[in-house]
């Protein structure tokens, strides 16, 4: 009965972390390839990070689709969307006292929804 509730609360809990958009199994930026676990904590970390107002290094922030970089933004609702680095195994922070760089590599996705949309360096 126990494990039944659990389930019960943590499906509908995990499932509202990242909704929409298929994410891949996996991707690749410039020559470094990133999980679809990767991509997924990106995305849940910068939702959180942007609803309780902490922004590492101005991390998430908007992304705006700019034809000349000929970037195809998968998912399937309009914007606003927004950006936040992607890293192996951990999600990216950063602190005034603690600067870590966010490397070249970034999740696009739809900033009301976590939909994603693109890996993009």
């Amino acid at each position: 009965m126990q494990f039944t509730t659990l389930i019960a609360i943590l499906v509908p809990t995990l499932a509202s972390l990242v909704i929409g958009g298929a994410i891949p199994t996996k991707t690749n930026c410039g020559g470094v390839t990133y999980s679809k676990s990767d991509i997924s904590t990106a995305i849940n970390a910068a939702r959180k990070d942007a609803a309780n107002g902490v922004y590492p290094d101005d991390y998430p922030h908007a992304y705006y689709q700019e034809a000349s970089e000929h970037i195809t933004l998968t998912c399937t609702s309009k914007g606003p969307y927004s950006e936040f680095p992607l890293e192996h195994g951990y999600a990216y922070t950063s602190t005034e006292d603690n600067y870590v760089s966010p490397g070249a590599d970034r999740v696009v996705y739809v900033t009301s929804s976590g939909e994603y949309c693109a890996s993009v360096t």
